[in-house]
Protein backbone atom coordinates (compact mmCIF):
# COMPACT_ATOMS: atom_id res chain seq x y z
CA UNK A 1 0.00 0.00 0.00
CA UNK A 2 1.47 3.36 -0.98
CA UNK A 3 1.41 6.39 1.27
CA UNK A 4 -1.06 8.19 -1.01
CA UNK A 5 -3.42 5.21 -1.13
CA UNK A 6 -3.37 4.27 2.55
CA UNK A 7 -5.61 7.08 3.95
CA UNK A 8 -8.30 6.53 1.31
CA UNK A 9 -8.24 2.76 1.82
CA UNK A 10 -8.52 3.09 5.58
CA UNK A 11 -11.38 5.58 5.26
CA UNK A 12 -13.15 3.10 3.02
CA UNK A 13 -12.60 0.31 5.55
CA UNK A 14 -13.99 2.52 8.32
CA UNK A 15 -17.13 3.18 6.28
CA UNK A 16 -17.63 -0.56 5.69
CA UNK A 17 -17.24 -1.25 9.41
CA UNK A 18 -19.76 1.48 10.30
CA UNK A 19 -22.20 0.23 7.66
CA UNK A 20 -22.29 -3.29 9.07
CA UNK A 21 -22.59 -2.03 12.65
CA UNK A 22 -25.95 -0.50 11.65
CA UNK A 23 -27.44 -3.57 10.00
CA UNK A 24 -29.94 -5.87 11.71
CA UNK A 25 -31.20 -9.25 10.53
CA UNK A 26 -34.22 -10.17 12.66
CA UNK A 27 -35.80 -11.99 9.70
CA UNK A 28 -32.83 -14.27 9.03
CA UNK A 29 -34.24 -17.27 11.00
CA UNK A 30 -37.46 -17.19 8.95
CA UNK A 31 -35.63 -16.73 5.64
CA UNK A 32 -33.69 -19.99 5.86
CA UNK A 33 -34.76 -22.63 3.35
CA UNK A 34 -35.83 -25.59 5.47
CA UNK A 35 -34.77 -26.39 9.01
CA UNK A 36 -31.40 -25.12 10.22
CA UNK A 37 -28.82 -27.64 11.41
CA UNK A 38 -28.73 -25.76 14.72
CA UNK A 39 -31.13 -23.24 16.24
CA UNK A 40 -30.41 -22.27 19.83
CA UNK A 41 -31.49 -19.26 21.91
CA UNK A 42 -30.38 -18.46 25.45
CA UNK A 43 -31.90 -16.31 28.25
CA UNK A 44 -29.29 -13.59 27.60
CA UNK A 45 -30.92 -12.84 24.23
CA UNK A 46 -28.38 -14.53 21.96
CA UNK A 47 -29.48 -16.81 19.12
CA UNK A 48 -27.19 -19.13 17.17
CA UNK A 49 -28.00 -20.70 13.83
CA UNK A 50 -26.05 -23.18 11.73
CA UNK A 51 -26.99 -23.64 8.08
CA UNK A 52 -25.67 -24.92 4.80
CA UNK A 53 -24.82 -22.24 2.28
CA UNK A 54 -27.59 -23.39 -0.05
CA UNK A 55 -30.17 -22.68 2.69
CA UNK A 56 -29.36 -18.97 2.67
CA UNK A 57 -31.01 -16.48 0.31
CA UNK A 58 -28.27 -14.51 -1.46
CA UNK A 59 -29.01 -11.29 0.47
CA UNK A 60 -28.43 -13.06 3.80
CA UNK A 61 -25.33 -14.86 2.55
CA UNK A 62 -23.98 -11.42 1.63
CA UNK A 63 -24.88 -10.22 5.14
CA UNK A 64 -22.71 -12.93 6.71
CA UNK A 65 -19.88 -12.29 4.27
CA UNK A 66 -20.21 -8.57 5.00
CA UNK A 67 -19.86 -9.17 8.73
CA UNK A 68 -16.73 -11.22 8.01
CA UNK A 69 -15.26 -8.44 5.86
CA UNK A 70 -16.04 -5.70 8.39
CA UNK A 71 -14.67 -7.52 11.43
CA UNK A 72 -11.49 -8.75 9.76
CA UNK A 73 -10.84 -5.26 8.39
CA UNK A 74 -11.41 -3.95 11.92
CA UNK A 75 -8.87 -6.30 13.47
CA UNK A 76 -6.30 -5.74 10.71
CA UNK A 77 -6.44 -9.23 9.18
CA UNK A 78 -7.75 -8.13 5.77
CA UNK A 79 -6.31 -5.71 3.24
CA UNK A 80 -8.28 -2.42 3.07
CA UNK A 81 -6.62 -1.52 -0.23
CA UNK A 82 -8.00 -4.61 -1.91
CA UNK A 83 -11.42 -3.89 -0.42
CA UNK A 84 -11.29 -0.37 -1.87
CA UNK A 85 -9.90 -1.45 -5.24
CA UNK A 86 -12.75 -3.92 -5.76
CA UNK A 87 -15.41 -1.76 -4.02
CA UNK A 88 -16.25 -4.62 -1.67
CA UNK A 89 -18.97 -4.37 0.96
CA UNK A 90 -18.87 -8.11 1.61
CA UNK A 91 -16.37 -10.87 0.93
CA UNK A 92 -16.79 -12.29 -2.58
CA UNK A 93 -19.29 -15.15 -2.85
CA UNK A 94 -17.27 -18.31 -3.50
CA UNK A 95 -18.49 -21.18 -5.59
CA UNK A 96 -16.32 -23.93 -4.19
CA UNK A 97 -15.99 -27.39 -5.66
CA UNK A 98 -16.88 -30.38 -3.52
CA UNK A 99 -18.82 -29.95 -0.29
CA UNK A 100 -20.60 -26.70 0.41
CA UNK A 101 -19.64 -24.32 3.19
CA UNK A 102 -21.48 -24.46 6.51
CA UNK A 103 -22.17 -21.16 8.30
CA UNK A 104 -22.62 -20.59 12.03
CA UNK A 105 -23.90 -17.18 13.12
CA UNK A 106 -24.77 -15.68 16.51
CA UNK A 107 -27.10 -12.68 16.77
CA UNK A 108 -28.29 -10.56 19.65
CA UNK A 109 -31.93 -9.82 20.49
CA UNK A 110 -31.99 -6.89 18.03
CA UNK A 111 -30.83 -9.06 15.13
CA UNK A 112 -27.27 -7.70 15.03
CA UNK A 113 -24.63 -10.28 14.11
CA UNK A 114 -22.16 -10.58 17.00
CA UNK A 115 -20.29 -13.79 16.12
CA UNK A 116 -19.55 -15.96 13.12
CA UNK A 117 -17.65 -19.08 12.09
CA UNK A 118 -17.54 -21.30 9.02
CA UNK A 119 -16.78 -24.93 8.31
CA UNK A 120 -15.19 -25.65 4.95
CA UNK A 121 -15.62 -29.14 3.57
CA UNK A 122 -13.32 -31.00 1.21
CA UNK A 123 -13.09 -29.92 -2.41
CA UNK A 124 -12.80 -33.54 -3.52
CA UNK A 125 -15.69 -34.52 -5.77
CA UNK A 126 -15.66 -37.99 -4.18
CA UNK A 127 -14.39 -39.01 -0.72
CA UNK A 128 -10.65 -39.68 -0.67
CA UNK A 129 -8.52 -41.44 1.96
CA UNK A 130 -6.68 -38.88 4.07
CA UNK A 131 -3.30 -40.10 2.83
CA UNK A 132 -4.34 -40.31 -0.82
CA UNK A 133 -2.21 -38.32 -3.32
CA UNK A 134 -5.50 -37.47 -5.06
CA UNK A 135 -6.89 -35.68 -1.99
CA UNK A 136 -7.11 -31.94 -2.54
CA UNK A 137 -5.52 -29.96 0.30
CA UNK A 138 -7.59 -27.76 2.59
CA UNK A 139 -6.90 -23.98 2.70
CA UNK A 140 -4.79 -24.18 5.89
CA UNK A 141 -2.61 -26.86 4.32
CA UNK A 142 -2.08 -24.66 1.27
CA UNK A 143 -1.24 -21.53 3.27
CA UNK A 144 1.24 -23.37 5.51
CA UNK A 145 2.55 -25.82 2.86
CA UNK A 146 1.92 -28.81 5.12
CA UNK A 147 -0.01 -32.07 5.05
CA UNK A 148 -2.12 -32.07 8.21
CA UNK A 149 -4.28 -35.11 7.64
CA UNK A 150 -2.22 -38.08 6.41
CA UNK A 151 -1.25 -38.91 10.00
CA UNK A 152 -4.94 -39.57 10.76
CA UNK A 153 -5.54 -41.92 7.83
CA UNK A 154 -7.71 -44.83 8.95
CA UNK A 155 -10.47 -47.04 7.55
CA UNK A 156 -13.80 -45.22 7.59
CA UNK A 157 -12.31 -41.72 7.83
CA UNK A 158 -12.20 -39.96 4.48
CA UNK A 159 -11.93 -36.39 3.26
CA UNK A 160 -15.72 -35.90 3.25
CA UNK A 161 -15.73 -36.40 7.03
CA UNK A 162 -13.19 -33.64 7.70
CA UNK A 163 -13.92 -29.91 8.06
CA UNK A 164 -11.73 -26.84 8.35
CA UNK A 165 -12.75 -24.12 10.81
CA UNK A 166 -12.57 -20.70 9.16
CA UNK A 167 -13.27 -17.05 9.89
CA UNK A 168 -14.24 -17.50 13.55
CA UNK A 169 -14.73 -13.98 14.86
CA UNK A 170 -16.64 -12.08 17.52
CA UNK A 171 -17.71 -8.45 17.36
CA UNK A 172 -14.94 -6.66 19.33
CA UNK A 173 -17.53 -4.38 20.95
CA UNK A 174 -18.98 -7.45 22.68
CA UNK A 175 -15.89 -8.10 24.79
CA UNK A 176 -16.98 -5.65 27.50
CA UNK A 177 -20.70 -6.42 27.33
CA UNK A 178 -22.56 -8.54 29.84
CA UNK A 179 -23.02 -11.40 27.37
CA UNK A 180 -19.85 -10.93 25.30
CA UNK A 181 -18.19 -13.92 26.94
CA UNK A 182 -21.07 -16.13 25.84
CA UNK A 183 -20.55 -15.52 22.12
CA UNK A 184 -17.51 -17.83 21.65
CA UNK A 185 -19.33 -20.62 23.50
CA UNK A 186 -22.39 -20.12 21.29
CA UNK A 187 -20.16 -20.51 18.25
CA UNK A 188 -18.46 -23.59 19.71
CA UNK A 189 -21.86 -25.13 20.42
CA UNK A 190 -23.06 -24.39 16.88
CA UNK A 191 -19.85 -25.69 15.31
CA UNK A 192 -19.82 -28.79 17.51
CA UNK A 193 -23.40 -29.86 16.86
CA UNK A 194 -22.85 -29.27 13.15
CA UNK A 195 -19.74 -31.48 13.19
CA UNK A 196 -21.62 -34.28 14.95
CA UNK A 197 -24.60 -33.94 12.62
CA UNK A 198 -22.26 -34.25 9.64
CA UNK A 199 -20.53 -37.26 11.27
CA UNK A 200 -17.19 -35.47 11.15
CA UNK A 201 -14.18 -37.45 12.28
CA UNK A 202 -11.55 -34.71 12.25
CA UNK A 203 -11.09 -30.95 12.07
CA UNK A 204 -8.22 -28.75 10.99
CA UNK A 205 -7.34 -25.11 10.57
CA UNK A 206 -4.88 -22.55 11.83
CA UNK A 207 -5.13 -20.51 15.01
CA UNK A 208 -3.20 -18.58 17.60
CA UNK A 209 -2.37 -20.30 20.89
CA UNK A 210 -4.50 -17.95 22.99
CA UNK A 211 -7.63 -18.27 20.88
CA UNK A 212 -9.23 -21.21 19.11
CA UNK A 213 -6.58 -23.70 20.25
CA UNK A 214 -7.37 -22.94 23.88
CA UNK A 215 -11.06 -23.52 23.28
CA UNK A 216 -10.38 -26.73 21.34
CA UNK A 217 -8.47 -28.18 24.26
CA UNK A 218 -11.15 -27.03 26.71
CA UNK A 219 -13.77 -29.10 24.87
CA UNK A 220 -11.65 -32.24 24.72
CA UNK A 221 -9.71 -32.06 21.46
CA UNK A 222 -6.02 -33.01 21.39
CA UNK A 223 -4.78 -30.99 18.42
CA UNK A 224 -1.54 -31.79 16.65
CA UNK A 225 0.05 -28.36 16.17
CA UNK A 226 2.80 -27.82 13.61
CA UNK A 227 5.47 -25.27 14.58
CA UNK A 228 7.88 -23.46 12.33
CA UNK A 229 5.78 -23.04 9.21
CA UNK A 230 6.02 -19.90 7.10
CA UNK A 231 2.43 -19.26 6.02
CA UNK A 232 1.76 -16.93 3.16
CA UNK A 233 -1.02 -15.86 0.84
CA UNK A 234 -0.65 -13.94 -2.43
CA UNK A 235 -1.30 -10.20 -2.27
CA UNK A 236 -4.43 -10.80 -4.33
CA UNK A 237 -6.05 -12.54 -1.31
CA UNK A 238 -7.96 -10.38 1.18
CA UNK A 239 -6.53 -12.30 4.15
CA UNK A 240 -2.85 -11.94 3.26
CA UNK A 241 -2.17 -9.44 6.11
CA UNK A 242 -3.25 -12.03 8.69
CA UNK A 243 0.04 -13.87 8.16
CA UNK A 244 2.07 -10.69 8.73
CA UNK A 245 0.82 -10.52 12.33
CA UNK A 246 3.63 -10.75 14.96
CA UNK A 247 1.78 -13.71 16.53
CA UNK A 248 1.41 -16.07 13.59
CA UNK A 249 -1.39 -18.63 13.49
CA UNK A 250 -0.22 -22.24 13.68
CA UNK A 251 -1.72 -25.06 11.62
CA UNK A 252 -3.45 -27.81 13.57
CA UNK A 253 -5.54 -30.93 13.08
CA UNK A 254 -7.39 -33.12 15.56
CA UNK A 255 -9.72 -36.06 15.73
CA UNK A 256 -13.21 -35.40 17.08
CA UNK A 257 -13.07 -36.77 20.65
CA UNK A 258 -15.35 -39.67 21.64
CA UNK A 259 -17.03 -37.71 24.47
CA UNK A 260 -17.72 -34.65 22.36
CA UNK A 261 -21.49 -35.08 22.51
CA UNK A 262 -21.38 -35.05 26.32
CA UNK A 263 -19.20 -31.92 26.27
CA UNK A 264 -21.63 -30.13 23.96
CA UNK A 265 -24.54 -31.04 26.23
CA UNK A 266 -22.71 -29.36 29.14
CA UNK A 267 -22.19 -26.19 27.09
CA UNK A 268 -25.84 -26.24 26.00
CA UNK A 269 -27.13 -26.67 29.55
CA UNK A 270 -24.97 -23.90 31.01
CA UNK A 271 -25.87 -21.43 28.25
CA UNK A 272 -29.55 -22.35 28.58
CA UNK A 273 -29.52 -21.46 32.28
CA UNK A 274 -30.12 -17.94 33.54
CA UNK A 275 -26.79 -16.03 33.45
CA UNK A 276 -25.05 -15.70 36.80
CA UNK A 277 -21.72 -14.00 37.65
CA UNK A 278 -19.66 -17.19 37.88
CA UNK A 279 -21.16 -19.00 34.89
CA UNK A 280 -17.85 -19.28 33.01
CA UNK A 281 -16.11 -20.92 35.96
CA UNK A 282 -19.06 -23.26 36.33
CA UNK A 283 -18.84 -24.13 32.64
CA UNK A 284 -15.10 -24.84 32.72
CA UNK A 285 -15.46 -26.99 35.86
CA UNK A 286 -18.27 -29.00 34.30
CA UNK A 287 -16.32 -29.41 31.07
CA UNK A 288 -13.41 -30.86 33.04
CA UNK A 289 -15.75 -33.40 34.63
CA UNK A 290 -17.39 -34.23 31.30
CA UNK A 291 -14.03 -35.03 29.72
CA UNK A 292 -13.28 -37.44 32.57
CA UNK A 293 -16.57 -39.35 32.43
Amino acid sequence: MTTSEAPEAHRYASEIIRLHEKLRFQRLPDAIDGDPIVSFADPAGLTTLSVTESQLPLRYLRALLGFRLAKFLENGFMDPELALRHALYHEPVERRAGQETLHVVTMDSAGQIVGYAALYGAQDASPEPLDSPRRRPFPAEVAHSVDLLSRFAAPGLDSHHVYETKRMVRDPSMTSSSCGGRVPWHLILGLGITLLTREAGAVLGDARQGGALRHLRAVGFSPVVIDGTRPTLPRTELMWPSYRNPVVAKPFAALVPPRFGRVLQVIHDVLESEPEPRWQRTLLNELTEARRD
